[in-house]
């Protein structure tokens, strides 16, 4: 059995803002939310949303004999966050400044394992994103925060400008996180009123055909659709939160921006090759721009 003393003392030392640690069940209410935000064809051109869904809510079946998962949340909040001014066009979502998170993450959920004395890396699966894992269910039950009215995981600390990530492991804990009761969206508002394209639906959801970062990341083209001036992902929800105005900046240096992206103008990015942002920017998020 781990201590959940030793492990906050791992996860501070790596790098993370904010942590919990759940035991490994069925998250079947979420996973019903899910399936019926599913069934209203909200999932856009992410077939991929369809598939694992069994996985996605049951940390058990992405790894067997799994017992607990333990939730990292780091912070990426930097200068452009909030916006700028005169900066309007040729936006980057701030956390595509930095390295790209998943590979910072899994080096830093892997140094928490090596620190736990997991030597065996196929004991433990960890998880960012790209692994059908419900990782904000999962942070709300490991009490990082709330799912904000923009569906994104609030923590009334760092606010959303957050990267989570995960590790499931066979072992038990002598003490599990208690789920984020509280709610700090209540009467504000601001998020769906910001959003340009009211991509922002009812019981905290997207509807992803309207949403700006869809369709300038996941998707091949955003011909035709306004993207207000967002060339990848968009921050709009994000950036007039009153609980990310008080949050501090990023802290890790792993996020610690790598270009300025107001030297750049939509121009700039059209005409931009595959060779040419491999050249410049080819450490970051960017990259899934021009990889499809």
């Amino acid at each position: 059995m781990f201590k959940y003393e030793f492990l906050s003392s791992l996860m501070s030392s790596v790098g993370f803002d904010a942590w919990g640690v759940v035991r490994a069940v069925e998250l079947s209410d979420a996973k019903a939310r899910f399936e019926g935000w599913l069934a209203e064809g909200n999932a856009f051109g992410l077939d991929y949303l369809h598939r694992n869904v069994e996985k996605r809510f049951d940390a058990r079946l992405l790894l067997e004999g799994a017992k607990s998962v333990v939730v990292g949340a780091v912070s990426y909040k930097n200068a452009l966050s909030l916006g700028s001014e005169g900066y309007v066009e040729g936006r980057v979502a701030s956390y595509a400044h930095s390295v790209d998170y998943h590979s910072s993450l899994k080096a830093m959920l892997r140094k928490v394992a090596e620190g736990l004395g997991i030597a065996d890396p196929k004991a433990v699966k960890l998880c960012v994103d790209s692994v059908p894992l419900a990782e904000k269910s999962l942070a709300r039950l490991a009490g990082i925060g709330w799912v904000g009215r923009n569906s994104l995981i609030v923590s009334p600390q760092l606010g959303s400008f957050m990267v989570l990530g995960e590790i499931i492991l066979r072992e038990e804990f002598d003490h599990y996180s208690s789920p984020y009761e509280g709610d700090g969206c209540v009467g504000c508002g601001r998020c769906l009123l910001r959003c340009p394209t009211g991509a922002i639906g009812p019981q905290r959801s997207i509807n992803t055909a309207l949403c700006i970062a869809n369709r300038t990341i996941e998707q091949a083209s955003a011909e035709g659709f306004d993207t207000h001036g967002w060339v990848f992902g968009c921050d709009e929800c994000q950036s007039c939160c009153p609980h990310n105005a008080s949050a501090p900046l990023y802290r890790n240096p792993r996020f610690e921006p790598l270009y300025d992206p107001r030297n750049y103008d939509s121009e700039f990015w059209a005409k931009l090759t595959p060779t040419e942002a491999e050249s410049a920017f080819g450490t970051t998020p960017l990259m899934r721009k021009f990889k499809k």
